[in-house]
């Protein structure tokens, strides 16, 4: 069996565990089920291990950590997201309910990164820099904690309209509203200032690679986009008191701009960075 080989077999072992840590976690939230609930958490890290060594794999067999098209900036990311998943629970243990949201975004993102090419592409001389590492590492960053915000801050509103409705036993059993709500600030926070750190050192590699720090390329235009709407996020909530309904919703409406300036922008914009993104 040649590395591809074991490499893809590996990844869909983690697509597979990550699909039943899905289902598990929807069937342990539905029907009130704590046990399904845990089992739903073991079966989405244990999905880590194929997953990591997948990406370890295709680092050896590539030569570079998975930063260049489709498929391996999706599986870089959706590690990155499980593994978020796994430390939030080890600190709040009853916070089950957040894989609900977390898995699914991480089943079908990874599913579908599985049927893009996996040919592998080459860093070339003027591209390989110590500052696209960095660039990459806190892209993932912010990435997973921006995720994890707007899973915490839907259970948020979830709790809220459903207060005294079937799920109010089991939303009943999650930190406090006050809890949830601080700690989808606090993700916010920290991804919208790794977020600032992949910017800048963005910019950094980009004046190595083509010789110019910033030129309004659409990835670099949407990602500027993406930090300003967290920013005014965080000013809504430093300074004008946003908390609580107002914040959840704004935290749920601004992931799919930053899903878009990721995924959706290579695809529609001709962009320096898509080929890089797309691996087309």
């Amino acid at each position: 069996m040649t590395s591809l080989s074991t490499e893809i077999l590996l990844m869909w072992a983690a697509v597979t565990l990550y699909a039943a840590g899905s289902i598990l976690y929807v069937s342990g939230f539905v029907f009130k089920l704590p046990k399904v609930t845990s089992a739903a958490t073991w079966a989405s890290l244990i999905g880590l291990a194929p997953h990591a060594v997948a990406i370890g794999i295709r680092w050896v067999r590539v030569g570079h950590a998975p930063y260049l098209g489709f498929y391996e900036v999706v599986s870089g990311l959706v590690i990155a997201a499980v593994l978020t998943l796994g430390l939030l629970l080890l600190r709040y243990p009853s916070l089950g309910p957040v894989g609900v949201i977390i898995m699914p975004i991480s089943f079908l993102m990874l599913g579908a990164s599985m049927f893009a090419p996996k040919g592998g592409m080459e860093v070339s001389g003027k591209l390989a820099s110590w500052w696209l590492t960095v660039h990459i590492s806190f892209a993932k960053l912010s990435y997973s904690a921006f995720i994890a915000a707007f899973a915490l801050a839907l259970l948020y509103l979830m709790r809220e309209k459903w207060a005294g409705g079937k799920l109010a036993d089991l939303l009943s059993k999650l930190p406090r509203q006050e809890i949830v709500d601080d700690l989808s600030f606090k993700l916010i926070a920290a991804g919208f200032i790794f977020l600032g750190i992949m910017i800048a050192s963005g910019a950094i590699w980009a004046n190595e690679a083509w010789g110019r720090y910033w030129a309004w390329d659409p990835i670099e235009t949407w990602s500027l986009i993406s930090w300003l709407v967290y920013a005014v996020y965080l000013h809504l909530r430093l300074t004008r008191g946003w908390r609580g309904r107002k914040a959840a919703w704004l935290a749920v409406a601004a992931l799919p701009l930053v899903v878009f300036a990721l995924i959706g922008v290579p695809i529609v914009y001709n962009s320096i960075h898509g080929a890089y993104l797309t691996g087309s």
